[in-house]
């Protein structure tokens, strides 16, 4: 009896120990009213996922299956993202109009107090930073008590513990990301406080400004304060990551963010980091796939032929730069980090002039935008090769076999083919050291 006990307890007790793992399915419902084909998206962790929409009813759902409560972005328009909270087993309803100034976006469901609360922009008061202020430690104090004041706020409105939790914890990763736009006046104070502050925390994976905040500081900020300037860039992340990331799911997350992101993911190297830090089967299978893409594109190839238009409408291809070796620089009118690595090309083109190197920006923007960009080349006073890619999208994605993402940068020898695929930025100092060091 006493062994059928021990049997029942053990049961019992392994229920709420990995209960709350067990996944359930969540129903997301739109209808949108003047339905004029825009499809909506839903962006949760990995997933991105355009939602079909009946163009007759403008309705539409999709399903989720969760583990814990979490926060996702539903994009209703172009440059219209809301923020929407979802729970295992929960179903929500969101309804919008797609006339032209109307705004309002309602809920329906056991979720829909919550949504309508994180619709509202009157509740919190946020730090706004003097820039000439330059005292760390009265920023810090001041946006310190901005959040005692907004978790008090926060607990007006006696919400049920699964969303205040995760809510608070928003507040955090808020306040985390704020930090980082801080200028650093005293670099070593600067990086001790975010030290003492950094939270590396697993069940903050589901808050989107928590991944924003890793991904302006850890991958963008830290390799420029702390990173070994001789690694390339890839390499730099990577250390700074394995110094400063202990928990594994976010180390995981970041070690999968900069892998994916750069051209060289065939290298043996980067494979193995991948496989030793990134264990989920759907992330593993995309980056099998995306290694066998890459393959391509290793130093040491033929870069793939072109023929692009330039700024005056002439055809320029790939024959007519051989001979000298070509920096590449793939940008959009729409990049503000492609617009502000164009500041620092310039300089490097001075510093390199009568060398035996070409400089070429390609913009990737859609023909109807080709004014934009004519203008943005003249107001800029961009000098060098300005080409544009056209429709010529299979030739950009064997640049970009996992993801397309700009600014990018290439480097090709005198017989066009590929230096390396993923070459530094303009803004870092190791790019001008590297040219003048082939062009001896």
């Amino acid at each position: 009896m006493r062994i059928l006990k021990f049997i029942l307890w053990i049961y019992c007790f392994s229920l709420a120990l990995y209960g709350c793992e067990r996944k359930q399915t969540s129903t997301l419902s739109f209808n949108i009213q003047d339905y004029d084909g825009t499809t909506p998206k839903v962006i949760l962790g990995y997933l991105n996922q355009a939602v079909t929409i009946d163009s007759l009813t403008g309705k539409g759902k999709i399903e989720f299956s969760l583990s814990q409560p979490s926060f996702a972005t539903i994009q209703i328009r172009k440059y219209d993202k809301r923020l929407i909270y979802l729970e295992p087993g929960n179903d929500l309803s969101v309804s919008y109009s797609l006339k032209e100034g109307e705004k309002k976006v309602s809920f329906t469901g056991d979720l829909a107090t919550q949504n309508e609360f994180l619709q509202r922009n009157d509740v919190y008061v946020f730090p706004r930073f003097n820039p000439a202020e330059k005292d760390l430690g009265r920023i810090v104090g001041n946006m310190d008590s901005l959040m005692q004041i907004n978790r008090q706020k926060l607990e007006e409105f006696s919400f049920p513990k699964a969303f205040s939790t995760l809510e608070n914890k928003r507040l955090t990763a808020n306040a985390l990301l704020q930090l980082t736009r801080m200028p650093t006046i005293d670099q070593a104070l600067y990086l001790q406080t975010m030290k003492e502050r950094f939270v590396q925390d697993s069940t903050y994976m589901t808050i989107p400004v928590y991944l924003e905040f890793l991904d302006q500081y850890v991958i963008r900020r830290l390799p420029q304060l702390t990173g070994d300037s001789s690694l390339d860039e890839p390499d730099r992340k990577v250390a700074v990551i394995l110094d400063n990331v202990t928990d594994a799911s976010v180390r995981s997350y970041l070690i999968d963010l900069v892998l994916f992101s750069t051209s060289e993911l065939g290298d043996p190297k980067y494979k193995e980091l991948y496989l030793q830090h990134v264990k989920t089967p759907e992330r593993l299978a995309a980056f099998a796939e995306a290694c066998k893409k890459s393959e391509r594109i290793m130093p040491g190839n033929p870069c793939p032929d072109f023929t692009f238009r330039d700024i005056n409408d002439r055809a320029v291809s790939l024959a007519d730069l051989k001979g000298k070796y070509v920096y590449m620089d793939i940008w959009a009118t729409w990049c503000g980090p492609c617009k502000w690595e164009m500041k620092f090309l310039p300089e490097l083109e001075e510093r390199l002039a009568g060398k035996d190197i070409t400089f070429v920006s390609l913009s990737i923007d859609q023909n109807k935008d080709i004014k934009k960009w004519k203008q943005m080349v003249a107001d800029m006073q961009l000098k060098g090769v300005q080409l544009h890619l056209g429709e010529n999208w299979t030739w950009l994605k064997n640049f970009m076999p996992a993801s397309l993402s700009v600014p990018r940068f290439i480097l090709l020898d005198r017989e066009g083919k590929i230096v390396t695929a993923n070459m530094t930025r303009p803004s870092d100092k190791e790019t001008l050291k590297k040219l003048e060091s082939l062009l001896q």
